[in-house]
């Protein structure tokens, strides 16, 4: 089964996936995706770590998710909680920023396929809804609006349940 957390910037998607995450038995596997470039992303990611304490395995993967769910699978978890779609999908375009975003599209695609065929278990994953403010200013930013937002749907169709968090309130949207 899959669940996706879905919603807008510190909204409560982290701790409401922590909380869902919890109430299965350990073994829990957090994949983290955040890559740290400055000391506000250091102090979110210390922030989280604290947050989870010692209820999760960490894997650390801002690029393959693929490996990182397959390192998972070695703990023998029964749950897995992804956090976050969004960090992956802008670690990608940053790294395939002067491609075609079908680059990125194709690796997307390859993850969803590997979670359709494999035996992966209870899985969550986290990611924010970036497009409902003003139209970004810069080529880049609009860019990625874009494709978070296709990327956000493709997840949102492989999910079983999809819940949309508003000032730390989960509504169920699928």
């Amino acid at each position: 089964m899959y669940t996706l957390i879905t919603g807008g910037q510190a909204c409560g998607k982290s701790t409401y996936a922590q909380i869902l995450a919890e109430k299965e038995k350990p073994n829990r596997v957090y994949i983290a995706t955040a890559q740290i470039f400055d000391e506000e992303m250091r102090i979110k990611v210390d922030n989280h770590i604290k947050e989870r304490g010692e209820n999760f395995f960490t894997v650390e993967e801002p690029f393959n998710p693929i490996d990182a769910f397959k390192k998972a699978l070695t703990y023998n978890p029964n749950v897995i909680l992804m956090d976050c779609i969004t960090m992956w999908t802008s670690n990608l375009l940053l790294k395939h920023e002067k491609d075609d975003d079908y680059i990125i599209f194709e690796k997307v695609d390859k993850f969803i396929d590997f979670l359709k065929k494999n035996d992966i278990p209870k899985t969550i994953f986290v990611t924010n809804e970036v497009g409902w403010g003003i139209i970004p200013e810069n080529t880049l930013a609009r860019r990625y609006v874009r494709i978070l937002g296709t990327v956000n749907k493709k997840f949102a169709k492989l999910c079983d349940n999809v819940f949309l968090m508003v000032s730390g309130i989960e509504v169920k949207i699928k």
